[in-house]
C-alpha cells in the first residue's frame, strides 16, 4: 500500500518522513512537498527579506504566508510595540493622498508586508548611521564600551568642542519640538531652549539657552523631558545630550544628572526619583501592554524603555548609542536620574541641559492618526469609541 504525498509522489505506507527524506532512491523531499503547517513553521523563522522572496516563489507559498498571517506574526515578533495597531478593529488603514482625505480598508497582508519592508529599511539605515565614520573635522571621538556614552576629545586648551562639531553633527535632529518637563525653575529656562546649538548665555541674563529643573534638597531627585519627533514611526540610532556649564557662577559648575534613561511611545511626562525604581522591570524590550496615556490623548504609553546610562560630569556633547530601536508613537522621554551639583546661592541640587538631539531614520509612508485627523473615516469612528484611537495608516505623501 502506498500513501500519496503532497506534490503527487507516493511513498510506502508506514514510512516516516525522515525515512523518505534520507532514502537514496527517493532523493529526499523538496520544501514544496512538506506539509503546510511545517512550511509555515519554517517560514516564521525567516527575516523580512527572505519571507518576501519565499512569497514570490509560487502561489502555494503565497497562500501559506497569507492564510497563516506570517507578516503579522513577523511584526509581533520583531516590533512588539505595533501589536496594539494590528489587533485593533481597523488594523492598518489606507489613505488616498494625505491625512485630510478619506481612509479605506485595504488588503492587510499587503499593508503589513509594506510596513515590514519600510521598517527594515529604516532600521538598516539607522544601523549604518551608527557604524558610519563621523564627518571629518576638528573633533575626534573616543571608543568606549557600547553600554557607555561616546565623548568628544577635549581641545588642548581645555575647552570642550562645541556641539556643532560634535559626533553626528551633520545629521539633522529628528525632534520636531519640545513638549514639556516635569519641572522648570524659571519660565525663561524652558525645555524649548535645549533644541538650540548655542551653549552659553546669550546677550542678556534673561535670554538663556538652557533648561533648568527646580531645586531639590535630595541628590536622588529626578526629572523628565518629553520631545515630539517629526515622524510617529522612527528608527532611533542614538541620542545626544550636553549638560549645562554655568559660566556665570563661581567655578563654572556643571549641572549634569547621574544617569539618563530613554523611553519611546506616547505617554505622560513623569518619572520616579533615583532609588524608587522597580529593579525587576525589564529594560530595553518592547512592552505589548498599553501604558499610561499621554495628556495629548495618546493611548500607547511608553512601550519601550532603555536601561540606565551613566552621564559623565563634563561639559561635552555625549552620545548614547542604541541598537536601532523603533519609536512607535512619535514621542521620546529623557529621564534625568539623580543630581550631582548644588547651587551655592541656595544649597539646592539642580540639573540643567543645554542641548538634546535625536538621530535615526523615519519609517517612510506610514503614520499614526487619531479620530480628529481625518475628514472622512470608516464607520465606527464616532465620538466615545476610544479603542479606535489611534490607528496606523499607510499613505505615501
Amino acid at each position: 500500500m502506498e500513501v500519496e504525498e503532497k506534490g503527487g509522489r507516493a511513498r510506502p505506507a508506514g514510512d516516516s518522513l525522515e525515512t523518505c527524506t534520507t532514502s537514496d532512491d527517493a532523493g529526499g523531499l523538496t520544501l514544496a512537498e512538506l506539509p503546510d503547517d511545517l512550511q509555515a513553521y519554517i517560514f516564521r523563522k525567516l527575516d523580512y527579506l527572505s519571507l518576501s522572496r519565499v512569497e514570490e516563489c509560487c502561489s502555494s507559498f503565497r497562500s501559506i504566508v497569507t492564510e497563516c498571517e506570517l507578516w503579522k506574526k513577523l511584526i509581533n515578533r520583531d516590533y512588539g510595540c505595533l501589536s496594539v495597531f494590528l489587533t485593533s478593529q481597523y488594523g492598518i488603514l489606507q489613505l488616498h493622498q494625505s491625512y485630510g482625505h478619506r481612509a479605506q480598508y485595504y488588503d492587510q497582508s499587503f499593508l503589513q508586508k509594506k510596513l515590514v519592508s519600510n521598517l527594515g529599511k529604516a532600521m538598516e539605515e539607522a544601523k549604518s548611521l551608527n557604524e558610519a565614520e563621523r564627518p571629518s573635522g576638528p573633533v575626534d571621538t573616543v571608543d568606549v564600551d557600547a553600554d557607555h556614552p561616546r565623548l568628544p576629545i577635549e581641545q588642548e586648551d581645555g575647552e570642550a568642542k562645541d556641539a556643532e562639531g560634535g559626533p553626528g553633527s551633520a545629521e539633522e535632529t529628528l525632534i520636531a519640538r519640545a513638549v514639556e518637563a516635569t519641572s522648570t525653575d524659571h519660565p525663561e529656562e524652558s525645555v524649548h531652549n535645549v533644541l538650540s546649538l548655542e551653549t552659553r548665555v546669550l546677550n542678556s541674563f534673561f535670554k538663556l539657552c538652557y533648561w533648568s529643573s527646580k531645586g531639590s534638597e535630595s541628590p536622588m531627585a529626578s526629572d523628565a523631558l518629553v520631545f515630539k519627533l517629526k515622524n510617529p514611526l522612527t528608527a532611533v540610532s542614538s541620542i545626544q545630550i550636553r549638560p549645562f556649564e554655568a559660566h556665570f557662577q563661581r567655578g563654572s559648575p556643571i549641572y549634569a544628572p547621574m544617569f539618563v534613561r530613554f523611553s519611546f511611545g506616547d505617554g505622560r511626562c513623569e518619572t520616579k526619583d533615583l532609588g524608587e525604581e522597580e529593579s525587576e522591570e525589564p529594560r530595553g524590550e518592547y512592552s505589548n501592554s498599553v501604558g499610561a496615556a499621554s495628556s495629548s490623548g495618546g493611548l500607547l504609553g511608553w512601550n519601550w524603555t532603555s536601561k540606565l546610562y551613566p552621564m559623565e560630569q563634563v561639559h561635552a556633547l555625549q552620545e548614547f548609542k542604541l541598537s536601532p530601536t523603533l519609536c512607535c508613537g512619535g514621542y521620546v522621554r529623557v529621564e534625568l536620574l539623580g543630581r550631582t551639583q548644588r547651587q551655592e546661592i541656595d544649597n539646592l541640587y539642580y540639573v540643567c541641559l543645554s542641548y538634546v538631539k535625536v538621530l535615526g531614520r523615519p519609517v517612510k509612508d506610514f503614520g499614526v492618526i487619531k479620530k480628529f485627523d481625518c475628514d472622512e473615516l470608516p464607520k465606527g469612528w464616532e465620538a466615545g469609541e476610544e479603542d479606535c484611537n489611534p490607528t496606523l495608516v499607510y499613505g505615501p505623501r
